[in-house]
């Protein structure tokens, strides 16, 4: 497999592996979903989800938008190519935020409806995030096409360098 290649399935899987604990807790696993109780018993695998997002995922949506966007959009020749995926990555940045400030509130207050809002916030996000990460995976087949091997290895040591940081 190519370094590009490499690079981008190592950060789809970690990034999916945040995406489908997210679901898993917003699904409730078959329990009350709005049991208060069962949010604060989880609170820290919340925080651990939250973390990870943020810790991991926004760096790599920066460094998506700092090195792939520009490039798909040079060798597409549209400079519009990338604007609803940044879009989306600025929805992305809103909903962890979202999940950030109630998580902090947890502890303070909790009520049915918090847990209602952090669930709809957590399903906003997991479904944005798995459609994002499904599109993410039609640029590689552009940009293996329209980079050199050179280019390539230069965007891959750019994903890459973010992941050694952040992992």
């Amino acid at each position: 497999m190519h370094a590009l290649s490499t690079a981008t399935h190592q950060h789809d899987a970690l990034l999916r592996d945040y995406v489908n604990r997210l679901h898993a807790m917003a699904d409730c696993l078959g329990t009350d979903c709005l049991d208060t109780v069962g949010v604060v018993a989880g609170q820290a695998a919340l925080r651990d989800v939250l973390q990870g997002l943020r810790e991991r995922l926004l760096p790599h949506m920066d460094a998506v938008e700092a090195a792939v966007y520009p490039t798909i959009e040079r060798i597409m020749d549209d400079r519009q190519a990338s604007v609803s995926m940044r879009r989306e990555h600025d929805e992305i940045r809103r909903l962890v935020a979202r999940l950030g400030e109630i998580a902090d509130s947890i502890e303070d207050s909790i009520d049915r409806s918090t847990v209602l809002t952090l669930r709809r916030v957590m399903l906003r996000l997991y479904i944005l995030l798995r459609t994002h990460l499904d599109e993410e995976e039609l640029y590689l087949p552009i940009l293996e096409g329209g980079l050199t091997e050179d280019g390539k290895a230069a965007l891959a040591r750019a994903l890459e360098h973010v992941a050694a940081e952040h992992l």
